[in-house]
């Protein structure tokens, strides 16, 4: 959960922008400020052995472009925000942490949720059902949301690199290392292509993020193995 301070900033910046009148222009930084400080708060009690963490559970803090996502004007976005950070709308789901992958060379560093679904991937990025678990065989597959509004998430994965090294700390405090033997852009017609185990690598990781650049449905893959 935000900490207080955290809820000071905001409320501080809320009530500048209702002043100012850039409410509706401010209202995806003001949304994604609070799902980041709740996903800091995670990976910052990530060390005490904690695998099932409460976050938010209100649509008001939807990302841009969620499958799905409610249609909420700029006024219900405020009101759902600000009674997050004065405490009133204390409604909260549980999820369940599957590890942590961290990118160093693109900054990126995001918890991996065992749920499948829209709230997971507001705080960080979900492994997919039907594929491998985190360090067992097969092909583990991670997705995540691409926020080109705020930036974050996996918005910066299209810069990785072939070779980059990318770590998975699972939950019994290990960590894994990769690097990244290969970057695809394919449509949703070839993404089966990519979800199977190679016979090379008995244990590998297939990280997935939208690529709307190349067209609607188009995916941008990474495939790493172990290093």
């Amino acid at each position: 959960m935000v900490s207080k301070i955290r809820k000071g900033i905001l409320a501080s910046i809320l009530t500048a922008l209702s002043v100012t009148g850039l409410l509706a222009g401010f209202k995806e930084y003001a949304k994604s400020f609070v799902r980041e400080s709740v996903k800091e708060e995670i990976l910052d009690m990530t060390d005490t052995g904690d695998l099932v963490f409460e976050v938010p559970a209100g649509d008001y803090l939807s990302i841009e472009g969620e499958e799905g996502e409610p249609e909420t004007d700029v006024l219900d976005s405020w009101l759902g925000i600000t009674g997050y950070i004065s405490g009133n709308d204390k409604a909260c789901e549980s999820l369940h942490l599957a590890g942590i992958i961290e990118i160093p060379s693109l900054g990126i560093e995001e918890p991996v949720w065992e749920e499948n679904t829209k709230l997971a991937m507001r705080y960080g990025v979900i492994l997919m059902k039907n594929t491998a678990r985190l360090e067992s065989p097969g092909n583990a597959v991670i997705v995540g949301h691409r926020n080109t509004i705020t930036h974050t998430i996996f918005d910066k994965l299209t810069k990785i690199k072939k070779d980059d090294d990318v770590t998975i700390t699972t939950p019994d405090g290990f960590t894994h290392n990769y690097r990244v033997n290969g970057t695809y852009y394919c449509s949703p017609y070839e993404l089966q292509n990519y979800v199977g185990t190679s016979s090379d690598y008995p244990v590998m990781i297939t990280l997935v993020t939208c690529a709307r650049e190349k067209g609607n449905s188009w995916r941008f893959i990474v495939t790493l193995i172990p290093s």
